[in-house]
């Protein structure tokens, strides 16, 4: 499951068709219709309406780059500590423990997951370079060299902690896998690192010519204008 969650945080060539200008505002577009959603829904079924339509439209797209099974065992992960974190807080208040209204918890954990995936959306449509180039622009050297290797980080040590934990698994049968946990997590930080050095030293490739526009953009801003319109006829007509 790590691994199928490795490859959500990673930039897909696939996306290339499109210009960079409408791949970063997929994401800012969602981000704003999730908090929108959030801060003028007058009631909870408005909220997990506009939610569902939003998940619909990220399922949509993330599917397109990765294809909904990767999509799906992908957020696995994810899914399964979400769902275990809703029946902790569940069970809480069922007990009389301080933990919010048992009606908002399956909202809380929807908006959890339709967050999540927008930000998986940030890693998929723009690449490194592409984040270079804009941070460059901006005349913000620093934040070009460094913003890079952390969106590099995560992806990489998950990668590494799947690959070490499967051999792990393989060598020992599935027994004793608690005695290996620290030197796994430890092995996996020094590989990862060693990585991220290799491209402080030698630095990353030659940069690569970047397409604002495309003719493919419109299909995007079309699919962005009926989520929007759908997204706020919900308030009009509450």
């Amino acid at each position: 499951m790590l691994r199928d969650l490795t490859y959500l945080l990673v930039y897909s060539e696939k996306i290339q068709r499109f210009g960079l200008i409408t791949r970063l505002i997929i994401p800012i577009v969602v981000l704003y219709l999730i908090f929108h959603t959030r801060l003028y829904s007058s009631t909870l079924l408005e909220e997990i309406v506009g939610l569902i339509l939003i998940l619909i439209y990220e399922m949509l797209i993330a599917s397109w780059i990765r294809g909904f099974k990767g999509v799906i065992s992908g957020l696995k992960l994810y899914l399964i500590f979400t769902a275990i974190s809703s029946v902790v807080f569940l069970i809480s208040s069922l007990f009389g423990m301080l933990a919010p209204d048992p009606t908002t918890i399956p909202v809380a954990a929807l908006r959890l997951v339709v967050f999540f995936i927008v930000l998986t959306l940030l890693f998929q449509l723009i690449s490194l370079d592409e984040w270079r180039t804009i941070f460059e622009k901006l005349g913000l050297k620093t934040p070009s060299e460094l913003y890079p290797l952390i969106l590099l980080q995560l992806p990489l040590t998950l990668y590494y902690l799947s690959e070490s934990a499967t051999a792990v698994k393989l060598k020992y049968k599935g027994r004793r896998l608690h005695r290996v946990v620290v030197p796994l997590i430890l092995l996996t930080a020094h590989t990862s690192r060693s990585i991220l050095e290799s491209y402080v030293i030698y630095g990353f490739s030659s940069r690569v010519k970047i397409k604002l526009i495309s003719k493919y953009d419109i299909i995007i801003y079309i699919t962005l204008t009926i989520l929007i319109i759908t997204t706020l006829l919900l308030h009009v007509f509450q």
